[in-house]
């Protein structure tokens, strides 16, 4: 069966993208797949704590690629592949991944696929990992502007904890519990991302839990015909991606909105038709819902909690 490595929600500033891959010797089956895990996945064993930094509520860390570096990486959920600006090629000097491709994502060229022989993160360190190149140089500019994007479901084994409240993450060996309908949260075998059941006003929806976006809750413009609203939508923007923009609209939602047992306080919601590449389009939660949050992310087993 082939593989496709996603990254669905890079949704920073106003960005999303997505990059479908397979393996060489075979065809798509249209369906994504999880980028191939690191060879080996290094952590102290007391687990590793660090600052998050912050790019307009996503968070921020500083990575090392082959000992070079450290370079701004935006470390995210709603990418199942990491992503290397396409500007550092030349710099880092990297290889072509054997037996990948990338196919292009609908709205832009298809990206290189390359090896890193290894990824350091604080004291933690992938090796043998998959990434992808693509030219983040024309969505973000400044000194300060992220040259990649690390896929948080890199770590597999291990805990990827965003506590938002305290502006801190951390790896820890470890898994979580069995899912329940309250907090801990279950993904399925053929998403690609991790995705949370949301109920929006009586209706049941499942959207990416996504720290690459600085929205709150994101739907597809469907919703807008099948949601009781309590204001008119409004145009709010668009939703720029590599080799394309779509429009934003926001609207307030005339209903209670429930993510687990919790109930969202949110002014307004966003809707916009940025499709994924393939699949079916789905909705995300950002940075205005996760910043009350502790987000743990168990990408093995396919689980999320979250604490508020």
């Amino acid at each position: 069966m082939s593989r496709a490595l996603t990254l669905s929600g890079l949704s920073v500033v106003i960005v999303s993208a997505f990059v479908p891959v397979a393996h060489a010797q075979h065809g798509g089956d249209g369906h994504p797949r999880m980028s191939p895990a690191p060879v080996a996945v290094e952590v102290p064993s007391g687990g590793l704590t660090f600052p998050m930094q912050d790019l307009g509520g996503r968070p921020v860390v500083e990575v090392r690629i082959n000992g070079k570096g450290p370079y701004r990486f935006i470390f995210d959920t709603g990418a199942s592949i990491t992503v290397i600006d396409a500007e550092l090629k030349d710099e880092l000097k990297l290889p072509v991944a054997p037996g990948m491709q990338a196919a292009a994502p609908g709205h832009g060229p298809a990206p290189a696929i390359v090896s890193v022989d290894a990824l350091s993160i604080g004291g933690a360190t992938l090796k043998g990992v998959t990434a992808a190149l693509m030219p983040l140089g024309s969505l973000f500019t400044g000194d300060q502007r992220p040259r990649g994007v690390l896929s948080a479901s890199s770590f597999p084994g291990h805990l990827v904890i965003f506590d938002y409240p305290s502006r801190r993450i951390l790896l820890r060996k470890g898994r979580l519990e069995e899912a329940d309908t309250a907090s801990t949260l279950a993904y399925g075998a053929d998403d690609p991302l991790p995705t949370v059941p949301i109920r929006i006003a009586g209706h049941e929806t499942r959207v990416h839990l996504d720290t690459g976006s600085g929205y709150g809750l994101m739907l597809p413009t469907r919703f807008l015909e099948e949601l009781p609203l309590a204001s008119k939508p409004e145009p709010a923007g668009k939703a720029r991606v590599h080799g394309g923009e779509y429009p934003i609209t926001k609207a307030r939602v005339d209903g209670p909105i429930t993510l687990g047992a919790y109930t969202l306080e949110l002014p307004d919601v966003s809707f916009t038709d940025v499709k994924p590449g393939f699949g079916p389009a789905r909705g995300n939660i950002g940075y205005l819902v996760l910043r009350d949050f502790v987000v743990t992310l168990d990408s093995r087993n396919r689980l999320i909690r979250i604490v508020r």
